[in-house]
């Protein structure tokens, strides 16, 4: 990836990191007074910020990644695992990239994005709750509000009530531009550099890892697909049909995702529950009718926040991971990791502030002002991540032989390039695998790794093969061998014994120690999903050799921040 792609992720990541901080700040502040129209505020300060640092960076389609960026993190945090952030986040951050895209940086483009955003917060709002649950929800509101103009003796028809709304939002939708626009000119007025402390800052990118939880790629689909089962169950089949599927598959989810269902621990949660099967039986003519409906209501409901739920935590398999560095994304979770970990740091700036929610401007200028030492500081850190690649495919595909050709490559690059570790060369009889021997890469030496015949009482049997004790210390030797002045570690290949914590697994876990070593691994496409959730906290890019060339590999090694030109 060129710089200046990577560049523009890494500014990305700078407004993705401050647009959630914002969420969490003002979010938290408004959950507290529980403010119903929370989102709508959310997004009119979300908008604010967008058309300020218009003014401030004008990379191509940037904002579309702040989106991205920011979405994955509120819904990655420990206190949002609900697919609804990441959703509103996405459609602000579409909406106000298109309107720039189509009608550039002025006023019209800002005033259309920020009107169609407010319209599309409430619009957000209503799916959810029909979502959640249901079409009955609507005609237990349309009754609340013929109660209320009966009671208030208003005459108030709901098309007038509407058209109030609407009038509404576009003046938060103006509100928002007038504010971000000004901002955004003083910005580029003020040449003042506010100075922040940055000493003891430190990343951790462990964003993915969830101790303990062991992921299958299936069940993301199995749960998407039993959603909507239950759903069409619910609307069309007997209420007394669905009560216990829906019940074994909670007591499922919630032995496999009991830590993330926080939403389900929550007093306000239930409490709004009854509140809805109360107004089904007051408002529904047949008491026993809306009693049925309020029990559908809340069956519904809790399948929706509990399968949305374990979809957001399926998401984190590090096969996804793969699936989207495979469609070029590899950057998405280099710059995702560091904008999470920079949030504690944002948050700490911008909320020390006395009466800091009564002074929003300040929190937004302080904000513009804090970008730049982000994005600074992200690109120290990029620069010193390793890289750790995966040359992936089946079973004789050529794994070995691509990675020769890298290795190839990088030394007539510069035959300074120190590379160490070990090279895989099968050995087959009568045109069958029948083991392997392996290649120390600094000497040249070689030795018997594995066969499909027992040599000694200490082999290890794994699949068809034995590996034998020596193969296996000459292989860590080789591993390890001037681990301190390598400048790529390489080792072919990775399997059921590091899986099983034996084989290589020692020795890759020191050599990941060193932050600028870069690192090789060739893995079997069968074990890809085993050996991504072994390491699940680690920056890997997946080569798949079907769709790549080393080219690809060698360029990657040249962004190294001790590359090989």
């Amino acid at each position: 990836m060129d710089n200046s792609h990577q560049n523009i992720w890494l500014k990305a990541a700078v407004i993705g990191s401050i647009w959630a901080s914002f969420e969490i700040i003002f979010g938290s502040f408004f959950h507290s007074l529980r403010l119903p129209f929370a989102g709508t505020f959310l997004t009119f300060s979300s908008m604010v910020l967008l058309i300020t640092f218009s003014y401030k960076w004008q990379d191509k389609n940037l904002f579309i990644k702040a989106g991205i960026i920011a979405a994955l993190m509120r819904s990655l945090m420990p206190t949002s695992v609900i697919l609804g952030p990441l959703i509103g986040i996405l459609i602000e951050a579409v909406l106000f990239q298109l309107a720039i895209n189509l009608f550039g940086r002025n006023f019209f483009s800002f005033a259309l994005a920020g009107i169609l955003a407010m319209f599309s917060a409430i619009v957000h709002k209503i799916v959810s709750i029909i979502l959640i649950y249901g079409f009955d929800i609507v005609k237990i509101l349309e009754n609340l509000y013929g109660v209320f103009l009966h009671i208030t003796h208003l005459n108030l028809p709901l098309n007038y009530l509407f058209s109030l709304i609407a009038v509404t939002y576009v003046l938060l939708g103006l509100v928002s531009t007038f504010i971000g626009q000004l901002t955004g000119k003083k910005l580029l007025q003020n040449k003042t550099v506010e100075q922040f402390e940055t000493g003891k800052w430190q990343f951790n990118n462990d964003l993915f890892n969830i101790e303990h939880f062991y992921y299958r790629s299936r069940y993301l689909f199995i749960h998407i697909f039993l959603l909507i089962l239950f759903l069409i169950g619910l609307e069309y089949y007997p209420l007394i049909y669905n009560i216990l599927p829906i019940i074994v598959y909670f007591l499922f989810l919630l032995k496999r995702y009991g830590k993330s269902l926080r939403r389900l621990s929550k007093a306000l949660f239930w409490f709004q529950l009854l509140l809805v099967v109360l107004m089904a039986v007051w408002l529904w003519q047949d008491k026993i009718s809306g009693l049925l409906v309020g029990i559908r209501m809340i069956l519904r409901a809790i399948l929706v926040v509990s399968t949305f739920t374990a979809i957001s935590v399926e998401l984190k398999n590090p096969l996804v991971k793969a699936l989207l560095y495979k469609k070029g994304y590899s950057q998405l979770y280099a710059v995702l990791g560091l904008a999470t970990a920079a949030v504690p740091y944002i948050l700490k700036h911008l909320s020390n502030e006395k009466k800091m929610l009564f002074k929003p401007l300040k929190i937004l200028q302080k904000s513009i002002a804090l970008s730049d030492v982000l994005l600074q500081e992200f690109n120290r850190q990029i620069l010193q991540r390793n890289k750790i690649f995966i040359i992936s495919g089946e079973t004789r595909s050529g794994k070995t032989t691509f990675l020769k050709s890298v290795i190839r490559e990088v030394q007539a690059e510069n035959a300074n390039y120190k590379i160490g570790g070990i090279i895989a060369h099968g050995i087959d009889y009568r045109n069958e695998r029948y083991g392997f021997h392996i290649e120390n890469i600094i000497t040249g030496e070689t030795q018997h790794l594995c066969s499909r015949e027992r040599a000694n009482e200490d082999d290890i049997k794994t699949g068809r093969f034995y590996f034998y004790k020596t193969g296996l210390d000459f292989g860590n030797k080789a591993i390890l061998q001037n681990l301190d002045s390598l400048n790529l570690l390489v080792i072919d290949e990775i399997g059921y014994l590091e899986i099983a914590g034996k084989g290589w697994f020692e020795a890759i876990e020191k050599a990941m120690i060193r932050q600028d070593l870069d690192l090789i691994f060739v893995v079997r496409k069968r074990l890809l999903e085993s050996i991504l959730q072994l390491w699940q906290n680690k920056h890997f890019v997946v080569v798949d050799i079907t769709n790549n060339e080393p080219d690809f590999v060698v360029n990657q090694l040249k962004n190294s921040s001790h590359n090989i030109s």
